[in-house]
């Protein structure tokens, strides 16, 4: 006779829980350096969960469009009977066959490659710029698996004009190391990216406060503690501001007015005190900043730049209408930063004031920091640029390692560049 598990001994995974399994060999895979497989024993398969299936129950950030994992299925016998044995590679790559461990095959490009399928599938979103307000709602945390508490996240923050899916190449050849596949689960941080890098690396910490409330309420998790992430262009100052101290470090350089004095609506107070206030977060022990501006780019500067920054449409907040007092207390030479249109494309220019404002904030003494910087294959550093971002502006002072790569501007979707990240992630995972 013939039958299916459905689990609930020696891990087996029940097939009836996920929405639709189908075989991983069906799935067509295009723009990827490499199809990530491990040979062995089974036929890899696919399982789709839609948003609301119990399995992701606990889960918070869940994509509109579910969840896939990869599965193997396997052929075990007992006596006469067969029965057909479906287990996650991720977490158990090994089975036991006449007394001996074999490794079970995988295909862990296919989940991957189903999960992007269904969703808008692009790695840029130039709407998402210009129409910054209508797509508030879209943003925050997103996973690409089921949380597992014994596996350090690893948070990907992408740039200007994109969106999750930049990582995907990344995110394809890290899940191919069997040492990575055992450490780290990764989410990603998807905003809008229009608004200003202070607000959406506000709105980033609360992602993350909002994931450990769901994942791990009491905070006994020490997984959540040792957060990498990674951050891509723009999205590398939305993470260095997760690892520095603002308040009067950051309020001063703009104001001889104490913040604390100004007359100010309490829910204006609150916003202000959130962009203004914060502290190094505790639960990131590196960043990977990968062809990140740190003084901003030459390219912002340009006509065209200028522009488009004024088509921005930015969420129609209450510090808008109630702004009067804090442009009143700001000096004048930078009065005008803060005026429309203030937005991400008007901080991005080189050697803006608000990006060397953020540069004097003091960084973590407790976070490790490298980077990745491309210099178009020409060998020319320090003179070196990747196209939009210059190494002057690229390379920061104390970083523990500077990795150059031949590429442009995508440094995170380069061989070289994610090579790079699977080998910061494996010196971590020591």
């Amino acid at each position: 006779s013939l039958t299916v598990s459905r689990g609930g001994k020696n891990g087996a995974f029940d097939p009836q829980r996920a929405d639709s399994i189908y075989p991983a060999d069906s799935v067509a895979i295009q723009g990827l350096i490499n199809r990530s497989t491990v040979a062995g024993i089974g036929v890899p398969y696919v399982a789709i969960f839609k948003q609301g299936n119990p399995y992701l129950e606990g889960n918070p950030g869940v994509p509109r469009f579910g969840l896939t994992i990869p599965l193997t299925a396997t052929l075990r016998f007992t006596g006469r009977a067969a029965e057909i044995v479906f287990q996650d590679p991720t977490n158990q790559p090994t089975i036991v066959l006449n007394r001996e461990v074999v490794t079970v095959a995988a295909d862990f490009s296919a989940p991957l490659a189903v999960l992007i399928a269904k969703g808008p599938n692009r790695s840029l979103d130039p709407r998402a710029l210009i129409m910054t307000g209508r797509n508030m709602k879209n943003a925050g945390l997103l996973q690409v698996a089921p949380y597992d508490p014994d596996k350090i996240p690893v948070v990907f923050v992408h740039g200007l004009l994109a969106r999750p899916e930049a990582w995907t190449r990344a995110t394809n050849e890290l899940l191919a190391d069997p040492v990575i596949r055992e450490r780290y689960q990764f989410w990603y941080f998807l905003y809008p990216t229009g608004l200003p890098v202070w607000a959406s690396s506000s709105m980033l910490r609360r992602e993350l406060d909002r994931f450990r409330s769901v994942v791990d309420p009491d905070q006994t998790n020490p997984r959540l503690n040792e957060k990498i992430i990674v951050g891509h262009s723009m999205g590398g100052l939305i993470s260095s501001l997760l690892i520095r101290k603002g308040g009067n470090n950051l309020w001063k350089q703009f104001s001889d007015k104490d913040l604390e004095t100004l007359t100010l609506k309490p829910k204006i107070r609150e916003i202000v005190n959130e962009f203004i206030n914060f502290s190094p977060r505790e639960d990131i022990k590196r960043v990977i900043f990968v062809a990140t501006p740190h003084q901003g780019s030459p390219l912002a500067l340009r006509p065209l730049a200028g522009f488009a920054a004024q088509f921005i449409q930015l969420p129609k907040l209450n510090l808008l209408a109630d702004r009067a007092p804090l442009l009143a207390a700001l000096r004048q030479e930078v009065r005008g930063l803060f005026t429309a249109p203030a937005n991400s494309i008007q901080f991005l220019r080189a050697e803006s004031p608000i990006l060397r404002a953020i540069l004097n904030l003091p960084l973590s003494e407790r976070v490790v920091y490298h980077s990745i910087i491309g210099d178009r294959g020409r060998g020319d550093s320090p003179l070196s640029s990747d196209g939009v971002v210059p190494y002057w502006s690229s390379s920061l002072p104390g970083a523990d390692s500077e990795k150059i790569v031949p590429s442009n501007h995508g440094a995170n979707e380069h061989p070289d560049g994610i090579e790079e990240i699977r080998r910061i992630l494996l010196e971590a995972a020591r």
